[in-house]
């Protein structure tokens, strides 16, 4: 059950509870339902530290801009991208998700991508090592405007020695 919990959490289930909840059903059972799911996930959710809930929502694929997707989170957490296994898993996710349909996506991928080339050490060589800016580059031209933002702003953290001094 936690699993499903926490992917649950992950992909932003929370919130469509609480609008549920605001809602008028006329079984029962619907309103009972709502109300034990919303009640085991805001418990699991107290549970489930900031990095937690980040590590799910990236490896379910379904990102979302929220307090997860900020200079503060990644000047705090930029380390633990490395895994358990010093493997980039999650950094490697992210540059899957470069790839994704959905531009919105593929705009936050670029966001934590360079927020991790600033923030972790060495962060621009394993970010370039693993395809991030072959990936990203090409994006610069998308015709969506905000992922044109994001991944011109990802490849100029990758290229900028001292990105802190840009304004």
């Amino acid at each position: 059950g936690g699993v499903f919990l926490t992917d649950m959490l992950a992909c932003k289930l929370l919130k469509i509870i609480q609008v549920l909840e605001s809602r008028q059903f006329t079984d029962p059972d619907i309103v009972a339902d709502i109300k034990v799911l919303h009640k085991l996930l805001a418990e699991n959710y107290k549970e489930m530290s900031r990095w937690e809930v980040y590590k799910n929502e990236v490896e379910s694929g379904h990102l979302q801009w929220g307090s997860t997707h900020t200079e503060a989170f990644f000047k705090e957490n930029a380390r633990m991208m490395e895994g358990k296994d010093s493997d980039f898993k999650l950094l490697k996710v992210l540059i899957a998700l470069l790839s994704s349909k959905d531009d919105e996506i593929a705009a936050i991928a670029c966001y934590d991508i360079g927020e991790f080339v600033r923030f972790y050490p060495n962060g621009r060589a394993i970010a370039k090592r693993l395809g991030a800016k072959e990936l990203v580059m090409p994006l610069i031209e998308h015709e969506n405007l905000d992922l044109q933002r994001q991944a011109l702003q990802c490849v100029s953290k990758m290229m900028v020695q001292h990105w802190e001094y840009v304004k």
